[in-house]
């Protein structure tokens, strides 16, 4: 068991995946500003109700999911609206114990970090995939992320494409918490063949 701090968004994390945060609120200022200077990981966790800001008198609390990816701030600027920009990108996945809101309202966890998924090279039925992935990672909304371009594994290839695809979070975290490699793939797979149709 570890504790450590999270950060709900209304967007699923996946491992490998990236995405940009804009940054306000002091509590998640002081969090990004702690990670940075102590080269620490926080938990991203998908915000199935409620609100990403703090509303003292919120009629939802926060709902939490069950499974979160640790995250690993990877670069930050300051941005033209004044805020801060951070882009962090996604690595080990848990699964949320026991979560607390602490006074200053940062979301804390005990969290179980789960055993990585076997690492399996893509197959041939699948090598289209991985085009249309290296394709995607080419459009310019997606390269300012700077993924990485080495889709060596059925795992990377799988969750890379579930984080830049348009698709809903709810099958987002299915496949987030889908603990088969080729399974997810081929519900992507599936998915992707039923769109061309």
């Amino acid at each position: 068991m570890e504790t450590i701090p999270l950060f709900p968004l209304g967007s699923v994390l996946l491992p490998t995946g990236k995405m940009g945060l804009q940054i306000f609120e002091p509590r998640y200022l002081d969090l990004i500003s702690n990670c940075l200077k102590h080269e620490k990981d926080f938990g991203v966790v998908w915000l199935r109700e409620g609100s990403e800001i703090h509303q003292a008198n919120a009629d939802i609390d926060p709902r939490l999911a069950h499974i979160g990816t640790m995250a690993q701030i990877v670069d930050w600027d300051s941005l033209a609206n004044g805020l801060l920009g951070v882009t962090i990108v996604g690595g080990s996945k848990f699964r949320l114990v026991s979560s607390f809101q602490r006074d200053d309202n940062l979301h804390m966890a005990e969290v179980e970090l789960l055993a990585p998924e076997p690492i399996i090279a893509v197959p041939e039925q699948s090598l289209e995939l991985k085009q249309l992935l290296l394709q995607l990672l080419d459009h310019p909304h997606v390269a300012r992320l700077q993924f990485n371009h080495e889709i060596d594994d059925v795992a990377t290839l799988g969750c890379t494409l579930a984080q830049i695809l348009p698709i809903d979070e709810e099958l987002k975290f299915a496949l987030l918490a889908e603990t088969d490699p080729l399974i997810r793939l081929q519900v992507l797979m599936d998915m992707l063949d039923e769109y061309s149709q």
